[in-house]
Order: structure tokens, then C-alpha cells, then sequence
């Protein structure tokens, strides 16, 4: 019975969530009036020769809207269209589609691609290069350093590692990597992790004698 009465509760209250959900849809569709008139006609931009950016505004040139009769050029009547994003500031990255409104009113989405502008090549941290959009100031891209060749610093022993360093090919920045313990004992030992741990502890053992 008890089993019945929490069942009966979870589903009084998932009926309740999707009631709600419903309501608040009709009511974001009641403040967003459609119009009679669809998109008919996308926009010329973007063309490959010619994508967005996000330095770019919503370029709306070409764009025909239609009552299945009549015929709105976006060219000839551009005061009575508006948009939902590309006016007051650049497109982003973020931006997939734009809506189109006239008189107000909803008349469809245009689908956009907007990519980054370009930007310089800056180190990130100690072992990637990222290049910074010269337009939102966001990485758009982050990989490896590019390194020819490591310089070993020659502190290694036999249980410590040694850090190497080089110089990134693309960005020009200095960046060093660890490799854990000598050539000769990560050959040997690798695979052996009782004897790794005895012989870092004996080595400790050793280092704190000679402190005294």
C-alpha cells in the first residue's frame, strides 16, 4: 500500500512538471506572434568564398520573404525586418542560426556557420601553443608544441627523474618534459613496482643521512 501511494505521488508530480512545461511553451509562443510571411529566399552570405567571422554583422542582402502570393525583399523594405542576433554586435562562434522577424513578427530562422577571425600564436601553459582570436580574444585552437629536439639538464639518478627542455618551432617558447629516472633504469625496472618503490625509499633514506 505504502509502495502505491509514493508511485501514485511521482507520477502526480511528473504530470504536474509537464502540464507546466506545456503552459509555459504556449505562453513563449503567444509572446512570439508568427507572421504570414516564411523565408523564401536565404541571404547570399555566407558563400564559401565569403563565411562569417565573428568580426562579421548578419549581413541580410537577399533575403525574400513570402505569403505563399506576395513577394517582401529584404533590399527594398530593410526597415521593417529585424533580427534576433548580428545587428547591435558581431556574430560569435555560438551562433548557429538567425531568426527573422518582420513587422515584428517571426517569419523563420536562417542557419548560419560562423567561424573565428584568426589571431596570433601565444604560449598557453608549459606544453601546448594556442592561437587567440584577434576578434573575441577566445582560443580557438590549443596543441602540442612542436619541439626537434630535448636537452637533458643532467639531474637525474638512479630512482629520480631528469627534466629535458626545448624550444616550440611554432611559438618560440621554452618547454621541458620529465622523463622518470635514467635511460638504463627505466629500461630495467619499468615493469617492477616493489623494487621502484624499495629503492625510492632507500633513496630517500640516503639523502636525509646526508643532511645530518
Amino acid at each position: 500500500m505504502k509502495t502505491r501511494k509514493i508511485l501514485a505521488l511521482v507520477m502526480a508530480i511528473a504530470l504536474f512538471a509537464v502540464s507546466m512545461t506545456v503552459v509555459a511553451s504556449a505562453e513563449e509562443a503567444a509572446e512570439r506572434p508568427t507572421s504570414v510571411y516564411t523565408i523564401s529566399v536565404i541571404p547570399t552570405k555566407p558563400t564559401p568564398d565569403d563565411p562569417y567571422t565573428d568580426a562579421d554583422f548578419f549581413d541580410a542582402t537577399g533575403l525574400v520573404i513570402s505569403d505563399g502570393t506576395t513577394n517582401i525583399s529584404y533590399d527594398t523594405d530593410y526597415q521593417y525586418f529585424t533580427f534576433s542576433a548580428g545587428q547591435d554586435a558581431p556574430l560569435t562562434v555560438y551562433i548557429t542560426e538567425v531568426e527573422v522577424f518582420y513587422k515584428g513578427e517571426s517569419c523563420g530562422v536562417v542557419p548560419v556557420t560562423v567561424s573565428h577571425a584568426g589571431g596570433e600564436i601565444v604560449p598557453v601553459n608549459n606544453h601546448t601553443h594556442g592561437q587567440i582570436c584577434s576578434a573575441c580574444g577566445v582560443i580557438c585552437k590549443n596543441e602540442s608544441h612542436d619541439v626537434p629536439y630535448w636537452v637533458p639538464n643532467g639531474d637525474a639518478s638512479l630512482v629520480r627523474g631528469e627534466s629535458e627542455t626545448g624550444t616550440c618551432t611554432v611559438c618560440g617558447d621554452t618547454v621541458s618534459q620529465i622523463i622518470p629516472g635514467t635511460a638504463t633504469y627505466t629500461t630495467i625496472f619499468a615493469d617492477i613496482d616493489i623494487l621502484q618503490t624499495i629503492l625510492g625509499l632507500v633513496a630517500m633514506i640516503v639523502e636525509g643521512f646526508a643532511l645530518i
